[in-house]
């Protein structure tokens, strides 16, 4: 792709360009930095497999730029602008990207927001998966800094799995890997049951696991008890108890939920 030893920076040898495979979307784009009054609009090569990665690389970049504004003194608010700024005017490097009105949705769309860390990338993926064909619009987000992203689904703002960068940077990744996945996520979330259901009154909490046992998966929800009671196994499909969880076994649940929501509060 051009666009890529642009978006990089001089003295950075550009990573080579992802093979595209003949089916892969390859359309318009629209990227938008929160602080920048204009939408950057790339007329080609706005899917995923060609565009996310460099344009990571190249938020990545400016954003290093606050750390090094906040060592000289600067205010944050003019030191997010800047970053905007500098973004946006390594996109225009390449002849892809032209400016125009923000409001616009192309089939993808790309935010980056400086003063949150995180960008936001909303794009349509097509999956087969036992016999089950799918065209659906998904939303990845993640910080600029590292870390995993999560994949959500725009309309019910649930996840639906959640990705590491290195694999967002094997080859085809959007238009092969992602969506079987995603697919897969959908179907298993099905037949266990829709995670929004309410518990039981004097339950304080639930924790839901698949677990392949004979090449087949099988759920299990662990539910604590109102107070902290302790927590019960129960077979996921009939929610028949099982049993009760051993203290020592509690324990290592206790640090598990306290982790999770400490994830999810970030």
């Amino acid at each position: 792709m051009a666009s890529e030893s642009s978006m990089r920076g001089a003295g950075k040898p550009p990573a080579a360009a992802p093979e595209r495979k003949p089916h892969s979307a390859g359309g318009a784009a629209s990227v938008e930095i929160t602080g920048f009054p204009q939408a950057l609009y790339c007329r080609m090569f706005g899917d995923p497999d060609t565009l996310f990665i460099p344009l990571l690389d190249a938020t990545r970049e400016a954003f290093a730029l606050l750390d090094r504004l906040a060592a000289q003194g600067e205010d944050r608010a003019h030191s997010v602008s800047l970053c905007s700024m500098h973004l946006a005017s390594s996109l225009l490097r390449d002849s892809q990207f032209t400016l125009g009105a923000r409001g616009l949705s192309p089939e993808n769309s790309y935010a980056v927001d400086f003063e949150a860390g995180t960008l936001h990338v909303v794009t349509r993926l097509y999956s087969a998966v036992n016999r089950r064909t799918a065209f659906f619009k998904v939303e990845l987000a993640g910080n600029i800094a590292g870390g995993p992203f999560a994949v959500r689904d725009p309309a019910q703002g649930t996840v639906i799995m959640q990705v590491e960068e290195e694999r967002l940077r094997q080859p085809n990744f959007f238009s092969s890997a992602l969506p079987n996945e995603c697919v897969r996520a959908q179907l298993d979330q099905e037949r266990f049951g829709h995670l929004q259901d309410s518990p039981a009154p004097d339950v304080a909490g639930d924790v839901r696991v698949v677990l392949e046992l004979a090449g087949k998966p099988v759920p299990f929800i662990l539910r604590q008890k109102a107070q902290g009671e302790g927590w019960d196994l129960l077979e996921g499909r009939k929610q028949e108890w099982a049993g009760s969880l051993p203290p020592e076994i509690i324990a290592h649940v206790t640090v598990l939920t306290a982790f999770l929501r400490d994830l999810f509060k970030k």
